[in-house]
């Protein structure tokens, strides 16, 4: 296996883990797979550099499967971001307004 196949690899395992993730709602996960996706994409795009043309078309097919992956778990993410923000707006319209106090604490009305 070379640089790029294995990158690639691990591109795919990373996104199949943030899909876990981001169905069970850890949030901690989520966050902590997207660094770890930054850092593979650079490995893999300074793979890329190095890699005959023969090769380079191989992980342009795989990486574009990736990708959509990724769009998918990008669907998964706004979804679940709509979701906490409607039960936030509900809950704060179930109180009245509210704001905070310099000490801090929670004012209604």
């Amino acid at each position: 296996m070379n640089a790029l196949t294995d990158c690639i690899d691990r591109i795919e395992r990373a996104l199949r883990d943030e899909t876990e993730a981001l169905v069970d709602g850890d949030a901690d996960r989520v966050a902590a797979g997207s660094a770890v996706k930054s850092d593979l994409l650079q490995k893999f795009s300074a793979a890329m550099s190095l890699a005959p043309p023969e090769e380079r078309g191989r992980a342009t097919r795989r990486i574009a499967l990736a990708r959509e992956l990724n769009d998918r778990n990008a669907l998964l993410l706004a979804a679940r971001y709509n979701a906490v923000r409607a039960r936030a707006e509900a809950l704060l319209q179930m109180g009245g307004p509210a704001t905070y106090g310099a000490d801090g604490r929670l004012k209604r009305g």
